[in-house]
C-alpha cells in the first residue's frame, strides 16, 4: 500500500466557519458540516422532505463533514488508480471505494463515482464518530459521494431496526401513502407520476420506498425516472430503450433537478394507506380493471418487490464509512417479508403497461384513491 496516495490541501475555507444542518429520521440524527453554505445547501436537499431538517431531537450519531479541497491521488500502473488495489466495487456505474490507509484510528479512502470522473478522499474517524468527504472545488458529480453516505447512515440503521426496503413506486394522496408494485418495467413509475399530475398527490419514489413496522413510508429516490410522454419538452438526461418489443423513452433526474424543474412537491414519511398491484399481462384487449387482492397475491406481490439484493448493497456499511451495523445485523432487513403489508386495502391492477400513460386508471380506482384519507 502506498503510503502517499492522497496528498490533501488543507487550507482553510473562505469564511474559516463551518455552517451545518441536521437530518433526522425515526430518531436519528445526522449533522453535517462544511465551511460552504452552497455546498449544504446540496447535500441536505438530496434526502429532503425524506429527513426533516431542524436542530436535533435526539442525539446525532454521525457527522459528515463535506470539504473542498483540491487532492491529487496518486494512480497505480497504467494511471489507473485503483490498479493494484483492493476495492469495492458497486453495480450500476461502476462506483468504486478502495482503503489507502490507516493513521492513528482514522481509516482513509479513495473513491470514483463513475468512470473517468475526479477522485474524492473520504476519512473515517469512528472514535469521533465523523467522515470528512474531501471534494475538489466545483466538482458536482463528486459531491454526490455525500448523498450515497447520508443514505448508507439511515438505511442501513432502519434496516438494522426492521425497516424493509421495497422495489415499488408511491405517491401521498391526503397524507397516507399510496404504494405501487409491479414486476420489471411493469409500470409503477407511470402510475406514480401520473397520481403526481392528474391526483394533486406528492411524490414520494417511483423506484425504492422503505416500509418501517410501524407502517410509515418513507421515500427514497436516487434517480427519477419520468415516462416522456408526461415530461414534454423539459430538460434532463433521456433513456430509450426497447422493453418486451415496446419502444420505453424515460426522462432521468437527480431529486432536486426533478423537484425544480416539474415543481413536483414531495412528501415527508406518511402512514401506509392502500397497495396497488399493478398486473399487465393479458391485459391488452380487456381495457382497464380493478379487483381486490387476496392475501396471497398481496404476499407474492411484496416478495417479489423486496428481492432488491443489489440496491440493498447502496444502502449496507460494509467499510463502516458511516459506522452502520454490520452487516449481519441487518439480518431483520432481508428476512422474508410475510405479511409485511398484511391488514392493507390492496388492489390489483389490470391494464397493458404501454397504455398506462392514457389509461382512466384513476376511474378504476376511485374508490381506493377517494378512501386514503379516512383510513389515517
Amino acid at each position: 500500500m502506498v503510503a502517499d496516495v492522497v496528498h490533501i490541501d488543507r487550507a482553510a475555507g473562505p469564511t474559516g466557519r463551518d455552517v451545518h444542518g441536521a437530518l433526522q429520521l425515526d430518531g436519528i440524527s445526522l449533522r453535517v458540516l462544511t465551511p460552504n453554505a452552497e455546498v449544504l445547501q446540496a447535500v441536505v436537499g438530496m434526502l429532503v422532505p425524506a429527513c426533516s431538517v431542524a436542530e436535533p431531537t435526539a442525539a446525532v450519531q454521525w457527522t459528515l463533514r463535506v470539504e473542498e479541497h483540491h487532492t491529487r491521488a496518486g494512480a497505480g500502473a497504467g494511471g489507473d488508480l485503483f490498479q493494484g488495489r483492493l476495492f469495492l466495487e458497486l453495480p450500476y456505474g461502476g462506483r468504486r471505494l478502495a482503503v489507502v490507509g490507516m493513521d492513528d484510528g482514522v481509516m482513509r479512502l479513495v473513491a470514483a463515482y463513475r468512470r473517468g470522473a475526479l477522485p474524492v478522499v473520504m476519512e473515517v474517524d469512528a472514535r469521533q464518530q465523523v467522515t470528512r468527504l474531501l471534494v475538489t472545488p466545483g466538482d458536482a458529480v463528486g459531491l454526490r459521494w455525500a448523498d450515497y453516505l447520508a443514505r448508507v447512515f439511515f438505511a442501513s440503521r432502519l434496516l438494522g431496526s426492521g425497516w424493509r426496503m421495497l422495489h415499488a413506486s408511491a405517491v401521498a394522496v391526503d397524507g397516507s401513502a399510496l404504494v405501487m408494485l409491479a414486476g420489471r418495467h411493469g409500470g409503477k413509475s407511470t402510475l406514480a407520476h401520473r397520481a403526481v399530475r392528474d391526483l394533486g398527490a406528492q411524490f414520494l419514489a417511483d423506484d425504492l420506498v422503505l416500509i418501517g413496522p410501524g407502517g410509515t413510508v418513507v421515500g427514497w429516490p436516487t434517480r427519477v425516472a419520468v415516462p416522456a410522454q408526461l415530461a414534454g419538452d423539459c430538460d434532463g438526461r433521456r433513456e430509450r430503450r426497447v422493453v418486451a418489443g415496446v419502444v420505453r423513452e424515460r426522462v432521468l433526474f437527480t431529486p432536486a433537478q426533478h423537484r425544480a424543474t416539474l415543481g413536483v412537491e414531495y412528501s415527508p414519511p406518511v402512514p401506509l394507506g392502500a397497495v396497488v398491484i399493478v398486473e399487465g399481462s393479458g391485459a391488452a384487449e380487456a381495457g382497464v380493471r380493478a379487483e381486490a387482492a387476496d392475501a396471497q397475491t398481496l404476499d407474492r406481490a411484496v416478495a417479489g418487490a423486496a428481492d432488491v439484493p443489489q440496491q440493498l448493497l447502496y444502502v449496507s456499511d460494509p467499510l463502516g464509512l458511516m459506522g452502520g451495523p454490520r452487516l449481519a445485523d441487518q439480518a431483520a432487513g432481508t428476512a422474508p417479508p410475510v405479511g409485511l403489508l398484511a391488514g392493507v386495502p390492496a388492489t390489483v391492477l389490470r391494464v397493458a403497461v404501454e397504455q398506462l400513460p392514457q389509461a382512466s386508471v384513476w376511474q378504476a380506482l376511485e374508490g381506493v384513491v377517494s378512501g386514503l384519507g379516512r383510513r389515517r
